[in-house]
C-alpha cells in the first residue's frame, strides 16, 4: 500500500490495555498482522520493551498523568513476536522499532536476526537502538551505564557478521572469537539495519551514519507534524556531510501517531495527527512531499477498524 513510492505500515500492539483497551493476546496480534497484510500495508514493526515504570518517562520530557506515577506498564517480547509472525505472514515486512542491544549478546542478536530473515524469506528489516528507560534496565538485570559505548561495540559485532564475515572482536563490553553465521539466510548481506535515533545527540546521530542502511526518526511521543521531521531530517543529513556519507544512500523512516475522532494518545505529551479522518489525511498527505522512503503509523486506538480506517486514508491519498 505504498503511496508514491512511500511504504506505509504500522505498530502492532503489545503493551497491556493496547489494543483499544484491551490486552492483546498473542492470537490477535498475528490476526492484526495478517490483516493489514489483506488490506497491502507494507510492514507491521514490533517494539523492544518489557516492564515501564511510568515515571521513567520523565526523562524523556514525558509527563505521567496524574495519578498514574506508580503504575507498571508491560510488554510481550519483540523477537519471540518477530519470529510468529514472519511464520504467520507472506508478504508483509516486519520490523523491530527498535531492539535494545544492550539486552541481547549481540552475536546472539545477528544469528536471531538472520534466522527471521530466514522463517519471513527475507522480509526482516533489523531495527537496533542503545534503549532510553533506565529503570527497564534494572528491573531485568541489565546495566543502563555507558549504553552508548555498548551499543556502538554491539554494531562493530552486528553488521559485519550480518554481511557474511566471521568476526574476532575485543571490546570492553563484548567480545567474539570468529564467530559467523552458518548458515546464511536468503540475503547475502542479511537484512538491512535501521538505527533509530530519539532525541540523539552526535554519537547516536554518527552511528546511524556509518552503520545504517536506514534512520528512524520517532515521532509518536513527541510532535508528529512534518515540522518536527524536516527538523530532525535536516540534522541527519548535516551528519552524512559531516561523515562524508552521501545522505541518498540513507532510506529514511519516519514513525507518526495518529489518534482518531473520539480518541486521545496514550503519552499525554504527545502531539499525533488528530481530527477527521480528511484531516487526518490531509497532514498526512504532508509527507508525500518529503524526503521519506518509509511511514509507519502507531495508531490511537489501535484496532481492526481503524487499520481499515487508515487503509482508507492511504487509498484515497494514492
Amino acid at each position: 500500500m505504498s503511496i508514491q513510492g512511500k511504504k506505509v505500515g504500522f505498530i502492532l500492539p503489545q503493551s497491556e490495555g493496547g489494543m483499544g483497551g484491551e490486552t492483546a493476546r498473542g492470537t490477535d496480534i498475528l490476526a492484526l498482522a495478517k490483516f493489514g497484510e489483506a488490506l497491502d500495508f507494507d510492514s507491521v514493526w514490533v517494539v523492544d520493551h518489557f516492564l515501564w515504570n511510568v515515571v521513567d518517562l520523565e526523562h524523556l520530557d514525558e509527563i505521567p498523568p496524574k495519578g498514574a506515577e506508580t503504575l507498571r506498564l508491560g510488554f510481550w517480547e519483540c523477537w519471540t513476536l518477530a519470529s510468529a509472525l514472519a511464520a504467520a505472514t507472506s508478504r508483509i515486512e516486519i520490523g523491530t522499532l527498535v531492539t535494545n542491544t544492550g539486552y541481547r549478546n549481540p552475536a546472539l542478536l545477528a544469528r536471531m536476526a538472520e534466522t527471521v530473515d530466514e522463517i519471513s524469506g527475507g522480509r526482516l528489516i533489523l531495527g537496533v537502538g542503545a534503549g532510553a528507560i533506565a529503570g527497564e534496565y534494572e528491573a531485568f538485570g541489565y546495566q543502563f551505564e555507558r549504553r552508548i559505548t555498548r551499543f556502538e561495540e554491539a554494531l562493530q559485532i552486528i553488521r559485519p557478521m550480518l554481511r557474511g564475515e566471521a568476526v574476532t572482536f575485543d571490546g570492553e563490553f563484548y567480545h567474539t572469537r570468529n564467530a559467523e553465521l552458518i548458515p546464511k539466510g536468503p540475503r547475502p548481506h542479511g537484512p538491512p539495519i535501521l538505527i533509530g535515533v530519539l532525541k540523539g545527540g552526535p554519537r547516536m546521530k554518527r552511528l546511524a551514519v556509518e552503520y545504517a542502511d536506514h534512520w528512524n526518526c520517532w515521532l509518536p511521543w513527541l510532535d508528529s507534524r512534518v515540522e518536527t521531521y524536516r527538523e530532525a531530517y535536516r540534522e541527519i543529513v548535516e551528519a552524512c556531510e559531516k561523515h562524508g556519507r552521501e545522505p541518498a544512500t540513507l532510506r529514511k523512516n519516519v514513525a507518526i501517531a495518529i489518534c482518531f475522532a473520539g480518541s486521545k494518545p496514550t503519552s499525554p505529551g504527545a502531539l499525533p495527527l488528530m481530527g477527521s479522518n480528511a484531516q487526518i489525511a490531509e497532514e498526512l498527505a504532508r509527507y508525500l512531499e518529503e524526503d521519506v522512503d518509509h511511514i509507519v503509523i502507531k495508531l490511537h486506538p489501535m484496532t481492526q477498524e481503524t487499520i481499515e480506517k487508515l487503509a482508507q486514508i492511504v487509498e484515497q491519498l494514492k
